[in-house]
């Protein structure tokens, strides 16, 4: 007899600004004690994170970004092409992202 693998909930969360306000880091670290977290980097938290990456160095979460956003910033921020992409910012296709979204049982929008 084979045991079913366990369910493991997750949730999305996009932060577009950066840095957490204290009541979405504290949903935030709710969320991860019931659930895995998905933590995907967009606009302005993006840019930010990217000029500034040590800003990340203490945070516990896996991050993402969508690869579609980031050529679309390297194409519109002059400043971001001279930068490396900090490598533990984790990049997501396309199809991937969308997989991540519909298979989460949360989509949260941080502000």
């Amino acid at each position: 007899m084979f045991d079913a693998p366990a369910v493991t909930e997750q949730t999305v969360f996009y932060v577009r600004s950066w840095p957490l306000a204290k009541h979405d880091s504290a949903l935030l670290q709710e969320s991860a004690l019931q659930q895995q977290v998905i933590l995907i980097l967009t606009e302005t938290a993006l840019v930010q994170l990217w000029q500034q990456p040590d800003e990340l160095a203490q945070f516990p979460y896996t991050c993402y970004a969508i690869q579609t956003e980031i050529q679309a910033l390297r194409d519109t921020v002059a400043e971001l092409n001279e930068l490396p992409f900090p490598a533990f910012i984790m990049q997501l296709n396309d199809a991937s992202w969308v997989e991540l979204t519909l298979q989460s049982q949360l989509v949260t929008y941080f502000a």
